[in-house]
């Protein structure tokens, strides 16, 4: 306070007393001729530089309050420092007319609503650039549209579209996923139930009863039928017979050879008739989208495997059209696990990471393969990116939400508009330490326009570095970006159509190529 008086004092003399004297002998000896008034306005000049200097000295002298906490948005070094300036690494967003980039290993969240940009700014530039594989979810075969063609110039491009028929759509049987006669069979059967059997409502018993019931049949049917029945449409096929098939069906298992299919055979008798037409039922209902005859022949039979995705570099498009995603929501959340689970199979790492870029990934439902892999994933090379429209979305799917965003390496939110994710963003940004000042002076002597005596207090709050509504109402070309150990970063988001690296690269994507 001594050097802040001392400071307001000396400004006094130079700005206002002294003024005042010059004018007063400019006009009694007619000083303004004066040959020496020159120096005069030097050393003036100099007194007044100096009072600025001193007080902006003054202000650097106080350090920064942290009272309440320290937030603040990531520096130009920081972000050096966090490597989001490499020339390298999956795109999530602009800064100082730079790509920011995740070259890490690590999986990323994005939180925007339908149609905020999440294709044009997320999706699209990284299958335009990155060098890797991919897999991608396609609701409307956007994506595939813009970026096939380049994709084929990167390794083989498959897309399973069974609907589009402006797409010439690859195959892939999930049957071929188990390993038929070793002893993982009956975990990769496992897997495949449980991906096909999406629960409804409260009949938990039933739903885990008819899945336990289906692995057994998958497991029959690889290891006792001919290659050219050994796909999902016989599997329905099979639980589509009329009693007396289904009973010899039973005896046939109960006679297998392999273990697991001989007891759920046995098990399967064992159970009241009423169980068992539940069972029944509860597992045909599961099993009608296998019923389509379009969706029959895209997995009949296998064009790759899904281990090919580490082996090579290869872009895999699962594309469905969004009128008909909730219907067959079994079919993509099938592809997504099983791509997602032979990441393991194959131990090496690839040089480019495997990057699963997974839009409306909330429509599918809880995916154990998702939930668990999160975890360790990121060590064999892979990286899993989550779109969801808002925080709500997440913790209906997921009940362990907190733990997947906590391994999520990059968070990333847009055209937020609900309270409850602003709230949580606004919560991870954290808060900042403001000073909040009041002052008070008093008037003396002859100059009493001037305060003589100056005094101020102050007092130190917090408050949200960004707060619910400020976030809420950001342009809609801004995003937030929190990478793990790096403050968070306030960017542009990018448009892949104005970007001058792409140019050349991306095609174009008419809606009305998509069936009504």
């Amino acid at each position: 306070m001594g050097l802040f008086r001392s400071v307001w004092r000396l400004f006094k003399i130079i700005f206002f007393y002294a003024p005042l004297a010059f004018v007063a002998l400019a006009l009694t000896f007619d000083f303004l001729r004066l040959p020496w008034l020159p120096v005069v306005e030097a050393v003036a000049a100099g007194v007044a530089v100096l009072g600025v200097v001193m007080l902006a000295y003054s202000g650097l002298l106080k350090p920064t309050a942290t009272s309440y906490g320290s937030a603040a948005f990531a520096t130009l070094g920081q972000l050096y420092k966090n490597g989001l300036l490499n020339s390298r690494g999956l795109i999530i967003g602009r800064k100082l007319g730079r790509y920011l980039r995740f070259d890490r290993d690590g999986h990323l969240l994005t939180f925007a609503p339908t149609r905020s940009g999440k294709g044009v700014g997320c999706v699209i530039p990284n299958l335009l650039d990155h060098p890797g594989s991919v897999v991608v979810t396609d609701i409307k075969g956007e994506n595939v549209a813009v970026t096939g063609r380049w994709r084929k110039g990167v390794g083989p491009v498959h897309a399973i579209a069974p609907f589009d028929t402006s797409i010439m759509s690859a195959r892939y049987n999930p049957l071929d996923f188990i390993r038929a006669g070793l002893p993982e069979d009956v975990d990769d059967a496992a897997l495949i139930a449980d991906l096909l059997v999406v629960p409804h409502g409260q009949e938990t018993f039933w739903d885990s009863e008819a899945q336990s019931f289906i692995a057994a049949l998958l497991l029959y049917v690889v290891s006792e039928l001919p290659y050219e029945k050994r796909n999902l449409h016989h599997v329905w096929s099979l639980l589509m017979q009329d009693k007396d098939c289904l009973d010899q069906l039973i005896r046939e298992m109960r006679a297998s050879e392999h273990d697991a299919v001989r007891r759920a055979g046995d098990a399967f008798t064992q159970k009241e008739d009423r169980e068992r037409s539940a069972v029944l039922s509860t597992a045909q209902t599961h099993m009608k989208i296998w019923k389509s005859r379009l969706l029959a022949q895209a997995t009949e039979k296998s064009d790759f495997q899904l281990e090919d995705l580490k082996r090579s570099i290869m872009s895999l498009y699962i594309v469905i059209p969004p009128e008909l995603l909730e219907v067959y929501r079994p079919f993509v959340r099938l592809m997504v696990g099983l791509s997602v689970s032979a990441m393991t199979r194959v131990r090496h790492r690839p040089k480019h990471r495997v990057l699963f870029l997974l839009d409306e990934v909330a429509s599918l439902g809880r995916m154990a393969p998702i939930e668990t892999g999160i975890a360790y994933l990121a060590g064999y090379g892979v990286s899993i990116w989550l779109f969801f429209q808002d925080l709500g979305q997440l913790q209906s799917t997921y009940p362990k939400w907190r733990s997947m965003i906590a391994n999520c390496n990059v968070r990333q939110a847009f055209s937020v508009a609900d309270v409850q994710t602003a709230r949580e963003l606004s919560a991870m940004m954290g808060n900042r330490t403001i000073e909040v000042r009041g002052q008070g002076s008093s008037q003396d002597g002859p100059l009493a326009l001037i305060p003589d005596n100056f005094s101020r207090h102050s007092n130190e709050t917090g408050r949200p570095l960004m707060a619910p509504d400020e976030i809420m109402t950001m342009p809609k070309g801004e995003q937030l970006i929190f990478v793990q150990a790096c403050p968070p970063v306030r960017a542009r988001k990018v448009h892949y159509w104005h970007e001058a690296s792409f140019k050349g690269r991306f095609g174009r994507w008419e809606p009305a190529m998509m069936p009504a």
